[in-house]
């Protein structure tokens, strides 16, 4: 038995082709922080549109809370004015209803020796759990004035801000 010998493999020399092209070299550096660099921009863009809109939903959701307390202490101011003891009675707060019934908070009204002319209202101030309180500057009929910070609360039925006293 004869054994057919196996020339041995030609060495790469001169002209000859690599199993695969090899990737070029020159200016990959330059792809590369190119690439990087648009990645950076792209985060930077997200988080930062991300922050953006956080803290524009909070300034938006501080608005909306002052211009709802504003109404509802305006009209129970106005209310008080008019001398609308029951409308008044209606936007104050579970808790100041159970403490005070109408007839009660009516003659209370009543017997206040200052009634209200104008007033002028603050901006809301959110005290963590506490509540939100807004500060009014009432002037009375006799000339005087008072400083004076409402508390309000939020129905948990209605979502409505109610006066709940003032200090």
């Amino acid at each position: 038995m004869t054994h057919a010998s196996v020339p041995p493999p030609v060495p790469p020399g001169p002209g000859a082709v690599p199993p695969f092209p090899a990737a070029p070299s020159e200016g990959g550096g330059t792809r590369l922080g190119w690439a990087l660099g648009i990645a950076g921009v792209l985060v930077a863009l997200c988080c930062g549109g991300g922050l953006v809109a956080g803290v524009g939903l909070a300034v938006t959701g501080v608005q909306a809370i002052n211009e709802r307390a504003h109404v509802t202490v305006g009209t129970y101011l106005d209310a008080l004015k008019a001398k609308k003891y029951e409308q008044a009675y209606e936007l104050l707060c579970e808790d100041e209803q159970q403490r005070l019934d109408l007839a009660r908070f009516t003659s209370r009204e009543q017997a206040r020796p200052e009634r209200i002319q104008s007033y002028e209202l603050g901006e809301v101030e959110l005290q963590g759990t506490s509540g939100i309180t807004l500060p009014v500057t009432e002037r009375y009929t006799d000339g005087d004035s008072e400083q004076v910070v409402y508390r309000l609360a939020q129905d948990p039925k209605t979502t409505d801000l109610e006066v709940c006293g003032r200090e």
